[in-house]
């Protein structure tokens, strides 16, 4: 059939299109440098026509790109809204939800939580610059001359007025670059300078839920743009009332002003407040425009037209903020030499704050395990085996946001230790400053902080140590050796030594550690869970009291404790401070190296990719989603291509695989012109080939209102009528089978239990597989293929030895060429 289009689609490594394709002269044919379609120049002996879907440019590129990895509890936080127990009876109906009233209760306490988050970043940045830098090492001549960067004078301390405005500048920075990274987008069709009148009106979820058919899913949600100013409103609203009421109750050290001064500052203050205030509950609302109030940006900065009145208020916000400093410059509290104790004292209301946001985070984050447990039982889950029905016991939401929580919580922590143990000595509680350097102190939360990340390091060891053992003392070790050799039956004892079969062994023990990745997760953020709560729990209680006084007896009960002469609660401090050091290190270096070497991208890859591919809606500043880009764009090729008597072959690897199920998804909802007597619907015309896919283990349990076992099953028996092809391979650390699992549900390689296809069907198995022609060999399971790695372990005149492809390459299999051309076959049927 010379109307045949084969699309390859790459997965998180962001593959080069000229190894998708194995040539290197390419041409373009659609798209974009952002998301493009190319063939080879010279077209192909023979059919099928074979192009290359290159996405990759979307999550490459940058390294500013690389920094949204240090943002990545915003992204948890958008992330756990999709993985909620949610389910519509009509798709596009409203009404039909089943139980409307808890998923927006959960939707309201997440919005809640991603802005406590957002705003604890700006806290945290706001007192290092302004408590940390500018007033306790300004106020140090010791700490000013050991830090010659610092823009203070090392002869006396400089004046407070001017400490304070540098000290502003920082967080003033980071709320102009989270309005500039949330304002970040890609967009189907691609954005262009629209004709005056010819703007499309943005689009409107039909319900609640939203489905990957739905183009109105994949449009940038008019939410998003709301949610942002909200967030960065509400940042600069904390920052005003921090330096506000820092001069109205000016601390040892500081001579207060006059007393129309304080009224003033008073005034802002509360004028600060209530914005907060409205910028929380427009959140938890969740507020846009709708209908004829919805419309587009006429100057393309966003997706809708902010409506007039809440500029006034983000502006009005940005003058209280200036009219605050000008009153503090000019008539504010001044520098007093009066002593200050042998340590420094922090500003007023800064640890209020700090331990307020950790008592919020705590309080919802509380809530939202009862609301995902309500729903988790309220709403029945489809899928027939137990090993996929939904993670976690539906439980993956507030599993997620504990991971976001007790990693903003740290990163905030371990931020201000170690800026404090730049500039000088940071001096423990109970413990004498150094003589050496200019003592800085923290607030008792962050020492909390570091102390329960500490015990995180020693779980996540524990849990290292376990995958570690079952590596090496799996279950199924002494039974691989002869599945491996089921495998290689037409290869002589001889051709397939002892040494072989241990390497190929390796990498199927390598290949099974993914099935072990939930639990260790959710083991982590279990703790996470009761390490978060334990930080609110004291928060909260000094919030309430107005006391340290349970932090004191937390470092009561630890700091005396001493292990092989070391004191528990300095070395668990050193510990945790360092251990969130090095994975904000870690998360910035990997980040830089993946985009700039391709073979750091698949480590990278997996995580941004999860992040990136969902719209925004919980969170409105997370990487920029790639999701609907790549899916439109590839749903729109697909039919431009089966218009007529074309045929398409879509063959996704990894997450190109997911991108291909939306895709289908697409084509088959688009509701096309009324078609000609005979004329067969586009989607007939179409047949699906996945490798190396996540969807079954991982992302229809993650996500089971979107990718779902059911409708995997809906794909695969209604929408192509049996059309797809999934190829595995079990040293794969990423990938798994999708379309059969054996009838205990546990995913291994197995020939003992009988199977089960996606259609319910038990097909028969072949022990020694399928052979066609002298180099092709695979194993059929109904639709799911079973491939050997490495495919060929005795070299011939022109056919060398193969290597381990792992999770790579499954192009470069001969199997993998059979299959398309038994897709062809059934398309010409």
């Amino acid at each position: 059939m010379s109307n045949v289009t084969e699309i390859r689609v790459h997965g998180v490594s962001g593959t080069p299109p000229e190894s998708l394709l194995e040539v290197v002269d390419l041409r373009q044919v659609d798209g974009d440098d952002t998301a493009r379609f190319l063939q080879r120049s010279v077209p192909p002996p023979e059919p099928p026509v074979r192009e290359a879907f290159h996405w990759g440019n979307m999550t490459s590129g940058s390294i500013l790109k690389a920094m949204w990895l240090l943002l990545a509890p915003f992204g948890l936080i958008n992330l756990a809204r999709y993985t909620l127990p949610m389910a519509v009876t009509t798709p596009g109906v409203a009404d039909t939800e089943q139980k409307r009233w808890a998923r927006v209760t959960a939707d309201v306490l997440l919005r809640l939580l991603g802005l406590v988050l957002t705003l604890l970043l700006t806290a945290a940045v706001a007192f290092v610059a302004l408590d940390l830098i500018a007033w306790q090492c300004g106020n140090s001549i010791r700490c000013v001359a050991d830090n010659s960067w610092l823009p203070f004078s090392d002869k006396h301390p400089s004046s407070w007025r001017l400490r304070m405005l540098l000290g502003v500048a920082p967080p003033v920075a980071l709320t102009m670059l989270l309005v500039q990274f949330g304002r970040q987008v890609y967009l189907y069709p691609p954005r262009v300078t629209p004709a005056p009148g010819a703007a499309q009106p943005p689009m409107e979820w039909l319900d609640g839920v939203g489905a990957l058919a739905q183009k109105e899913f994949w449009a940038a949600s008019p939410r998003a743009p709301m949610l942002r100013l909200f967030h960065t409103t509400a940042c600069v609203a904390l920052l005003s009332m921090l330096v506000a009421f820092a001069l109205i109750k000016p601390v040892a050290g500081l001579r207060g002003g006059d007393e129309w001064v304080d009224e003033v500052l008073w005034a802002l203050f509360g004028a600060a407040a209530l914005i907060g205030l409205l910028c929380t509950g427009w959140t938890a609302w969740g507020y846009h425009p709708k209908g004829d109030r919805l419309r587009s940006d006429p100057t393309s900065n966003d997706a809708i037209q902010i409506p007039w009145a809440f500029r006034v208020v983000r502006w009005l916000t940005w003058g209280v903020l200036l009219a605050v400093l000008v009153i503090a410059f000019f008539f504010g509290p001044r520098y007093s030499s009066r002593g200050t104790g042998l340590l420094p004292v922090h500003l007023s209301g800064f640890t209020w704050v700090l331990n307020l946001l950790y008592a919020a985070a705590a309080v919802l984050l509380l809530f939202l395990v009862g609301i995902t447990f309500l729903l988790s039982r309220l709403i029945p889950d489809a899928a027939p085996t137990k090993h996929f029905r939904r993670m976690w016991g539906g439980m993956a939401c507030p599993t997620l946001a504990s991971l976001a929580v007790l990693l903003a919580t740290g990163f905030t922590a371990g931020f201000a230790i170690q800026m404090s143990r730049l500039l000088g000595d940071l001096v423990q509680p109970k413990e004498n400053p150094s003589q050496d350097k200019a003592p800085l102190v923290l607030p008792d939360v962050f020492h909390l902080t570091a102390l329960l990340w500490a015990g995180l390091v020693a779980v996540a060891f524990v849990c290292g140590l376990c995958l570690f053992f079952w590596y090496l003392f799996p279950g199924l070790g002494r039974s691989l050796k002869g599945r491996i050799s089921d495998d290689y039956n037409d290869v002589s004892p001889a051709d397939l030594p002892e040494r072989t079969v241990s390497k190929i062994a390796k990498a199927w023990r390598r290949g099974s550690l993914k099935f072990r990745l939930p639990f260790v997760l959710v083991v982590l953020s279990s703790f996470s869970f009761i390490f978060s709560l334990a930080q609110g729990c004291l928060a909260g209680h000094a919030l309430w009291t107005r006391s340290g006084v349970a932090f004191q007896r937390v470092q009561e009960l630890l700091y005396e404790r001493v292990w092989f002469d070391v004191k528990f609660f300095g070395l668990a401090d050193d510990v945790g401070a360092w251990a969130l050091t090095g994975l904000a290190a870690a998360l910035a270096f990997v980040g830089m190296r993946a985009f700039r070497d391709p073979r750091w991208q698949r480590p990278v890859g997996v995580v941004w990719d999860l992040l990136a591919f969902w719209p925004r809606l919980a969170h409105p500043i997370v990487p920029p989603p790639y999701g609907g880009r790549a899916v439109l764009a590839l749903a729109k090729r697909v039919q431009d291509k089966t218009g007529g008597s074309g045929r398409v072959v879509l063959s996704g690897h990894s997450q190109g695989s997911v991108i291909c199920v939306a895709a289908v998804l697409r084509v088959g909802a688009e509701t096309a012109p009324q078609p000609t007597t005979g004329a067969q619907p586009p989607l007939s015309r179409v047949a699906l080939l996945t490798h190396g896919s996540q969807l079954l283990w991982a992302y229809s349990r993650l996500f089971p209102a979107y990718l779902g076992e059911r409708l995997l099953r809906d794909v695969y028996e209604k929408k192509l009528e049996g059309r797809w092809r999934n190829l595995h391979r079990w040293s794969d650390y990423l990938g798994a089978p999708v379309l059969a699992h054996p009838v205990s549900g546990r995913l291994r390689p197995t020939l003992d239990d009988a199977w089960e296809s996606i259609d319910g069907n038990r097909p028969a198995i072949n022990q020694y597989g399928t052979t066609v022609g002298p180099d092709i060999w695979y194993r059929a399971i109904g639709p799911e293929i079973q491939l050997r790695d490495p495919h060929r372990v005795v070299a011939t005149d022109g056919y060398p030895v193969a290597p381990l492809l792992a999770h790579s390459s499954y192009y470069s299999d001969p199997a993998y060429e059979e299959m398309v051309q038994q897709l062809i076959n059934q398309l010409s049927g």
